[in-house]
C-alpha cells in the first residue's frame, strides 16, 4: 500500500511541474504579458514580437532556453519588448541544459529597422552568443544591477557604454566597442576578455578584475581621455593594457602577470602593486609617481622610447623587495630616478635590482638615491653619468644662509635628520634635526666651522657662526 501511494505522489508531482511553467515558442501578434505568476517561461524556439506589438515582461520572470534540440534559439523583437527588472527581482534567462555553455542560444535581437525596440535593465542573462543584439551599429547601453554569465560577447559594439553595479562572469568577451565608456562598482570575473576598448572617453571607478585573462585592454594610442580610480585588480595575465592620455590612481594591483603593459602618456600614481610578475611596462611620456611597488617579481620595465624627449617620468615612488629587478631600462638612454627609494641601506644592494648599462652595454645608465628603510632620510646619491658622475655623494649642493645665528636650516625639500660640524681645532659636534632640515647650533661659540657630514656624507661646507 504504501509503495502504491509514493508512487501517486511522485505521478502528481511530475504533473504539478508540468503545468508550474509556461511553453513558448513562434509569433507574437498582439500585445501580451509574461507574469511572474506563469513563470518560468520555457523557450521551445525562435520568438518573434511582430510591428506594433508589445511584449511585457514582469519582475522576477524565470525564462528558460530549453536548448537541448537546438541553440538557434533567440528571442527577436520588430514591436517593443519591455524586459526589465527591479533591484530586488531581476528577470533570470539562462539554458536549461549546459549551463556554462557560452553559445547555448542565440540572445535578444532587436531589429530597429522595422521598428523594433528592447528595453531591458536589472537582469540576470545566461549562455547566449550576443545576449543583446541590435542593428543599429551604434547603439548605447545603460544597464543597472546587471548579470552577464557564460555569453560568447556580453556586449559588443555600442556607442554609450554606462554599466551600474554589474556582474560579468566566464564570458568569452565581457564588454567590447568604442567612444564613451562609464564603468562603475561592477565585477569581472573569470572571463577571456573583460573590456576591450576603442574608446574617446574612458572613466571607471570601483570595479573589481579578478582571475580574468584580460582586465582592460585599449586600442593604442587611439582614445582622448582616460580615468580609473579605486578599482582591483587581482589574479589576471594582464590588468590593464595599453593606457594612454589619462589616469590610473588609488587602485590594487594584486598577482597578475603584467600588472600594466606598455604605459604611453598615462599618469600612474597613489597606486599599490604586489605580487605582480611584472608591474609596469613605462613607456613614451609615461608619468609614474607616488606608488607603493613591493614585493613584485618585476618592478619597473622602461621600454618602447627612442629619444630623450620622449622619456618616462619616474619619481616619489617606493620600489622595494622586489625579486628580479625594481628598475630594468630597456633602452640605450640615460635616466635620473632620483626621488624614488628603494629600501636599502646601501648602493651594492640597489644594483643588484637595478639592470642598466652596467650589466649590459647596450642599455643606457641610470642614476638613483638611497633612502633608509623608511624612505624619510636620504643617505646618498648614485650618479654613473652627468656631473660628479662616478662619486659616491649628495648629487647636489647643500645649501643654507651664511653666517648662521641659533639655527642652521638646510634649504630644500630633501629631508636630512643629521648633521656634523667641526671647528677649527678639530672637535666635532653631531646635531640631530628638530625638523624642516633645521638644526640648533646655539651652544656653539661663535667663530668658524665646517660642515663636515650630512646623512654620513662627506659635504666640506664652512660656515660662520655669529
Amino acid at each position: 500500500m504504501m509503495k502504491k501511494l509514493t508512487t501517486l505522489f511522485a505521478l502528481i508531482l511530475i504533473v504539478s511541474i508540468s503545468h508550474a511553467q509556461t511553453n513558448v515558442a513562434g509569433g507574437i501578434y498582439q500585445n501580451a504579458t509574461w507574469s511572474l505568476a506563469n513563470s518560468p517561461y520555457v523557450v521551445n524556439g525562435p520568438v518573434v514580437v511582430f510591428p506594433g506589438v508589445t511584449l511585457n515582461i514582469e519582475p522576477g520572470v524565470e525564462i528558460k532556453i530549453n536548448n537541448l534540440t537546438s541553440s538557434n534559439i533567440y528571442i527577436e523583437t520588430r514591436g517593443t519588448l519591455n524586459c526589465i527588472g527591479t533591484d530586488t527581482q531581476s528577470i533570470k534567462i539562462s539554458a536549461m541544459y549546459d549551463t556554462t555553455n557560452q553559445t547555448a542560444w542565440q540572445g535578444f535581437i532587436c531589429t530597429s529597422a522595422q521598428g523594433g525596440v528592447l528595453n531591458v535593465d536589472r537582469f540576470d542573462i545566461a549562455n547566449a552568443f550576443k545576449p543583446f543584439a541590435y542593428d543599429a551599429p551604434l547603439a548605447n547601453y545603460q544597464y543597472t544591477n546587471c548579470k552577464f554569465r557564460h555569453c560568447f560577447e556580453a556586449i559588443t559594439l555600442g556607442n554609450t557604454v554606462e554599466l551600474n553595479n554589474c556582474q560579468f562572469i566566464d564570458n568569452e568577451t565581457a564588454v567590447y566597442g568604442w567612444s564613451y565608456f562609464t564603468i562603475n562598482n561592477c565585477l569581472f570575473k573569470d572571463n577571456n576578455t573583460s573590456v576591450y576598448a576603442y574608446p574617446t572617453a574612458f572613466t571607471m571607478t570601483n570595479t573589481q578584475f579578478i582571475d580574468n585573462a584580460i582586465g582592460v585592454s585599449f586600442a593604442a594610442g587611439v582614445f582622448d581621455s582616460l580615468y580609473i580610480s579605486d578599482c582591483q585588480f587581482s589574479n589576471n595575465l594582464l590588468a590593464i593594457g595599453y593606457p594612454s592620455n589619462g589616469k590610473i590612481f588609488n587602485c590594487d594591483f594584486n598577482n597578475n602577470a603584467t600588472a600594466i603593459q606598455y604605459a604611453y602618456g598615462v599618469e600612474i600614481f597613489n597606486n599599490e602593486f604586489s605580487n605582480n610578475e611584472l608591474v609596469v611596462e613605462a613607456s613614451i611620456a609615461a608619468d609614474i609617481h607616488d606608488n607603493l611597488i613591493n614585493n613584485n617579481i618585476g618592478g619597473v620595465l622602461i621600454s618602447g622610447v627612442s629619444n630623450i624627449q620622449d622619456s618616462p617620468e619616474i619619481y616619489n615612488n617606493e620600489i622595494c623587495s622586489n625579486i628580479n629587478f625594481a628598475v630594468n631600462n630597456n633602452t640605450n638612454m640615460n635616466y635620473s630616478l632620483l626621488s624614488n627609494c628603494f629600501c636599502d641601506l646601501d648602493s651594492a644592494g640597489i644594483e643588484s635590482v637595478i639592470i642598466d648599462g652596467y650589466d649590459d652595454i647596450t642599455k643606457g645608465l641610470i642614476n638613483y638615491q638611497i633612502f633608509d628603510s623608511s624612505c624619510t632620510v636620504l643617505l646618498g646619491t648614485i650618479l654613473k653619468y652627468g656631473p660628479g658622475a662616478g662619486l659616491d655623494e649628495l648629487g647636489f649642493d647643500i645649501l643654507f644662509e651664511n653666517p648662521v645665528q641659533n639655527e642652521l636650516q638646510i634649504l630644500g625639500e630633501i629631508n636630512f635628520n643629521q648633521i656634523q660640524i667641526s671647528d677649527l681645532s678639530g672637535r666635532v659636534y653631531t646635531l640631530n634635526s628638530a625638523g624642516d632640515n633645521q638644526f640648533d647650533v646655539t651652544m656653539l661659540p661663535a667663530g668658524f666651522y665646517i660642515l663636515t657630514t650630512v646623512n654620513q656624507i662627506a659635504v666640506n661646507k664652512p660656515f660662520i657662526k655669529r
